[in-house]
C-alpha cells in the first residue's frame, strides 16, 4: 500500500516542483520590484502628506537635500539658465532657473517649468519696477511647494555668475527650489507610481499565493476524467518511465507532461507537429517547443533551444510519421499577434 502511495504521488510531486521553479523566483521578483517601488517614492510621499517646511528653516543647512518645503517667491531678479527638450522633432522650453532673492535666505535658485514662465517675468517685471521705484507696492508674489536639489555642474556656474553681477553672496555648495515637484515628479505622479507599486506587489503576492491552490492535483485529476481509457496506473508506470527534457518538462511513451502557466498532461497519439520557436514578448524574446494537437490547440513549453531539440528528436525517433519541425536550421521569430512556421 505505501508503495503505491508512493507512485500516485509522483507525478503531482514533480508537477509541484515545477510549479514552484517556473513562479516562485518571478513571484519574488515581482513582489519585490513593486514593494521597492512603493518604499521609494512612498518615503517622498510621506514628506508630502506630512506637510511642506517653510524653506527658510532649511536653507542653508544639513537638511536642505530632497526636502519638500514651501516658498514664498516675491522677489525674481532674473533668469540665469533654460532647459530645452525635444519630441518628435519639436523643441520646447521645459525649465527655466532664476535668481529669486528672500529676505532670510539670500539669494536662491529656482527651476520652474515653463507654464510658470510668465508668471515668474510677471514678478521679476514687478520687482525692478519697485526696486527702480517705479511701482510703490512690493511685488505680487507667488507662494510654491517643491523640493530642494542639490544645484550641479553648468547649472551652479550660470548660477555663481549671476549672484555675482548683482554683488550677492554664494555658497561653495549650493540648492535649488524646483517649483511644485516632489523629488523628481509632481506629488499626483508620485501617488500613481506609488500605486502602480502596490498594484505589481499584489500580482507578485498572487503569483506566490497560486502556489497553495493544488494545481498540480487538478491536473491529473482533470486528464483522467476526461481519458477514460487511461486509468491511474497506466499514467503512473508512463511517468515512471517519462525522459526529463528539463525541470518542467517530460516524454512517456504515451503521454507528455509539463507546465504551461499550469501543469498540462498530453496525449502524444494527438500530437500533430512539434516545433522550436523563438516568441518576441515586448523587447525580449522566449523561446519554446510548441506542440500542436490534432484539434489546432497548440501548448507552448518554455525551454531552452538545446531541450527543445532533444525533445524533438525524441518524438521523431517514437513517431516517424509525426510531422517533426526538427527539420529547421534557423530560428523563426514570431510576433506576438501570431504565429511564423516553415515547413
Amino acid at each position: 500500500m505505501g508503495s503505491d502511495n508512493t507512485n500516485r504521488r509522483t507525478v503531482e510531486t514533480e508537477f509541484k516542483k515545477a510549479m514552484v521553479r517556473v513562479n516562485v523566483p518571478v513571484g519574488l521578483l515581482v513582489t519585490a520590484f513593486g514593494i521597492g517601488l512603493m518604499v521609494l517614492v512612498g518615503s517622498y510621499l510621506i514628506k508630502y502628506f506630512r506637510g511642506a517646511v517653510p524653506l527658510r528653516e532649511v536653507y542653508g543647512t544639513e537638511q536642505a537635500g530632497d526636502e519638500y518645503v514651501s516658498f514664498d517667491i516675491n522677489y525674481v531678479l532674473d533668469a540665469f539658465m533654460e532647459s530645452y527638450r525635444t519630441r518628435s522633432g519639436v523643441r520646447t522650453k521645459s525649465s527655466i532657473y532664476y535668481l529669486v532673492l528672500d529676505e532670510e535666505a539670500g539669494a536662491v535658485p529656482v527651476r520652474i517649468s515653463g507654464k510658470m514662465e510668465a508668471e515668474m517675468d510677471r514678478i521679476m517685471d514687478e520687482t525692478w519696477d519697485y526696486l527702480k521705484g517705479v511701482r510703490s507696492d512690493p511685488p505680487q508674489g507667488l507662494h510654491v511647494e517643491g523640493t530642494l536639489k542639490k544645484l550641479k555642474g553648468d547649472g551652479k556656474k550660470y548660477y555663481d555668475r549671476a549672484v555675482r553681477s548683482f554683488d550677492l553672496e554664494t555658497e561653495t555648495e549650493s540648492y535649488y527650489f524646483w517649483a511644485g515637484m516632489l523629488d523628481n515628479q509632481t506629488p499626483s505622479s508620485a501617488m500613481g507610481t506609488t500605486g502602480l507599486g502596490a498594484v505589481i506587489a499584489l500580482l507578485g503576492l498572487f503569483i506566490l499565493s497560486s502556489m497553495l491552490k493544488k494545481h498540480h492535483v487538478a491536473a491529473v485529476r482533470t486528464f483522467l476524467d476526461s481519458h477514460k481509457t487511461i486509468n491511474r496506473e497506466r499514467l503512473d508506470e508512463d511517468f515512471r518511465n517519462a525522459r526529463k527534457i528539463s525541470g518542467t518538462f517530460w516524454i512517456g511513451e504515451d503521454l507528455t507532461y509539463g507546465i504551461v502557466g499550469k501543469p498540462v498532461i498530453l496525449v502524444n497519439q494527438e500530437l500533430k507537429k512539434v516545433r522550436f520557436q523563438v516568441k518576441k514578448v515586448g523587447r525580449g524574446t522566449s523561446t519554446e517547443l510548441v506542440c500542436v494537437m490534432a484539434d489546432g490547440k497548440e501548448y507552448e513549453f518554455t525551454m531552452n533551444r538545446k531541450d527543445a531539440d532533444e525533445a524533438i528528436a525524441l518524438y521523431h525517433a517514437k513517431f516517424p510519421t509525426l510531422k517533426m519541425a526538427s527539420s529547421l536550421k534557423g530560428k523563426l521569430i514570431v510576433p506576438e499577434d501570431g504565429d511564423t512556421e516553415s515547413n
